[in-house]
């Protein structure tokens, strides 16, 4: 099985679970960043999942592929304001800090979507678009 990671542009093959480690151990240096986990396949197609990155604020959208369904994660409800976030076309876009979750989750979260071809990651709470 092969998937692409793109991090703010610039994709890189990930064909192992140590692979898609060492790109996010690299990754996590940036401060602002999007990122999407992809099946390399058909990666207009096939399942996604999305990072974006502010400092200390993550938050995830996973898209099915499938029949258009897509899911954002679920943080803190009680958490009040908004995040904003550099995406890679340049636009800045703000999202409700609700939705932020810890990044080690994140990582967890990609590791699994990675190590079951693409499925939503069910470590994460998600709440359908």
């Amino acid at each position: 099985m092969m998937m692409e990671l793109n991090v703010h542009g610039e994709a890189v093959a990930i064909a192992s679970l140590q692979d898609l480690q060492q790109a996010l151990a690299r990754a996590q240096s940036l401060v602002q960043c999007e990122l999407w986990l992809t099946m390399a396949e058909d990666a207009e197609q096939g399942p996604a999942l999305c990072l974006l990155k502010n400092g200390g604020s993550a938050w995830l959208m996973y898209l099915s592929g499938q029949d258009d369904a897509s899911f954002h994660s679920l943080g803190d409800e009680e958490e009040k304001g908004d995040c904003s976030y550099w995406l890679a076309n340049g636009q800045v876009d703000a999202y409700p800090a609700a939705w932020c979750i810890d990044m080690a989750l994140c990582h967890q979260a990609l590791a699994a979507f990675f190590k079951s071809n693409g499925a939503r990651p069910e470590a994460v709470a998600w709440q359908r678009d």
